[in-house]
């Protein structure tokens, strides 16, 4: 047996191994995911805040009402802080199947695929190795904020999909005209889903194409992306007569903390210390080797990141690090194909599969202890819901809610006030809260429900005002309680 084909038997033996070993990890972690989804999509009501309005959107768009009213100083209340592409989606499910969350989710669900999927071809397709888009397709799911918020009836993981699916087209055919166009109204689609989406995925494009092509494609393709971006913005912007400017751009005032940046900093060397040490490794080896694959990867990983930091803003959660966490598993694939090519590169190869799977393990592991219990804890006897149903259809006085919004959509009540987003519009002085305190004192709304957990007991301070659950306290009086929902009734006087 000659050397090469000994270097290429150890070769093989090396990389099976490690192979195994992520394999074994994905499906240790896959399926606790796959038990998660069926039972996000088995649960008929509320498990996020943020399902509710959605929902209600999706439920008055598809009556042709405009989502994006341009004047809020009169009810209903209720803010659209997104693009409409995740409501449409929603919109002919509505007329099939009426009012329910689990096709939201299954929206979520999807596109979560999609995006794994996507992951592995573009690390496949910048370093044309097989076994470097395996390992990063398959250790998006394992990520413990993909695991949680992939669920959900939110936005995010529909924009990531388009997002990446634009990005995987100008990956594989930088030089055609038509996959330069496809991933331009791709990538207005993840715009319109989210409009955070406007800064990595194009930015990775951008890099990509200057440096494959030439800096003139790269300004042509921001040119179609910016024009397309724009013209659809002007035609909203007039459809909603300048609704949707406020809602989507002035409506997202929300203060800002930066201690949460440093939470979620550190819960990730924590989580993720494996993805977090690749990604660096890549950046570092990758600059000095002057890879190709580097500089989308390094400007995906740039992109994500600043749009990451905009976690710091109050009320914000997971799904702002879901492009960071894409990117971390990208530049792990693009680290694991940079050694395909060196001669001994195999066991380089072996080495980070098998440190990727216990990176795996370690993800999995962190959304058992901490994600997994909520959504036990919010499934758990869903009866507990029968006593606020009875109440809502019982009831043809306007009710508001927090938490219990989506409640109010699935049983034909319109929302007519989003606590959070108008507490926070109140506390930057651009609505004005004092007719909508005047009419909680006259008792225009009869019933109040109040979302207040025993393990957060300071959540309503964060989704009211102080002179809100001020007039709360004095002119209401709690009825009942269920599901950690507390119903408010208004007191006459």
């Amino acid at each position: 047996m000659n050397r090469l084909t000994l270097r290429r038997v150890l070769a093989r033996i090396f990389v099976g191994a490690g192979l195994i070993a992520l394999i074994a990890a994905a499906v240790y972690a896959l399926i606790p995911f796959a038990r998660h989804a069926a039972t996000g999509l088995n649960y008929p009501y509320t498990l996020n805040y943020g399902e509710g309005p959605l929902l209600d959107q999706a439920i008055r768009l598809a009556r042709g009402e405009n989502i994006y009213r341009a004047d809020l100083e009169l009810p209903p209340y209720t803010i659209t802080n997104y693009p409409p592409i995740y409501v449409l989606a929603q919109t002919p499910f509505i007329g099939a199947f009426g009012a329910a969350l689990w096709y939201g989710r299954l929206i979520t669900l999807l596109s979560t695929l999609i995006a794994a999927l996507c992951i592995g071809l573009i690390a496949r397709a910048i370093t044309r190795d097989n076994v470097a888009g395996l390992a990063a397709g398959l250790a998006f799911p394992a990520i413990p904020y993909v695991f949680h918020w992939s669920i959900l009836a939110r936005i995010d993981a529909l924009a990531l999909a388009f997002s990446l699916l634009g990005l995987l087209l100008i990956a594989q055919q930088p030089r055609k005209m038509w996959a330069l166009i496809g991933a331009a109204l791709l990538l207005t689609l993840a715009a319109y889903t989210r409009q955070s989406y406007l800064l990595a995925a194009p930015l990775a494009a951008f890099v990509w194409l200057w440096t494959q092509i030439s800096f003139q494609r790269a300004v042509g393709f921001a040119v179609l992306v910016g024009c397309l971006v724009i013209g659809v913005f002007v035609l909203l912007v007039v459809a909603t007569q300048g609704g949707i400017f406020f809602h989507i751009v002035t409506a997202n005032v929300n203060r800002l903390d930066f201690a949460l940046v440093e939470f979620y900093a550190l819960e990730m060397t924590q989580a993720l210390p494996i993805f977090l040490i690749g990604a660096g490794a890549y950046l570092l080896i990758g600059a000095a080797g002057g890879r190709p694959a580097w500089w989308l990867v390094a400007a995906y990983l740039a992109g994500s990141t600043g749009a990451a930091l905009t976690i710091s803003k109050i009320g914000s959660d997971v799904n702002y690090l879901w492009e960071l966490c894409a990117a971390l598993c990208l530049a792990f694939g693009a680290l694991i194909g940079m050694f395909a090519r060196w001669q001994w590169g195999f066991i380089a190869r072996a080495l980070l599969l098998i440190a990727l799977a216990a990176g795996i393990v370690m993800a999995a592991d962190f959304s058992a202890s901490k994600y997994q219990p909520i959504m036990e804890a919010r499934v758990r006897d869903p009866e507990r819901m029968d006593r606020l149903i009875e109440t809502i259809r019982a009831n043809d006085a306007p009710i508001l809610a927090d938490e219990a919004m989506a409640l109010l959509a699935l049983n034909g009540k319109p929302l007519l006030f989003q606590p959070f987003e108008f507490s926070e519009l109140a506390r930057a002085g651009v609505w004005n809260e004092a007719p909508f305190i005047e009419a909680l004192e006259r008792g225009d709304y009869p019933l109040v429900l109040m979302y207040q957990p025993a393990l957060n007991p300071e959540l309503r301070f964060e989704r009211w005002t102080e002179a809100m659950l001020r007039a709360i306290n004095d002119y209401y009086r709690p009825a009942f309680q269920a599901a950690e929902i507390t119903v408010y009734e208004h007191v006459t006087r």
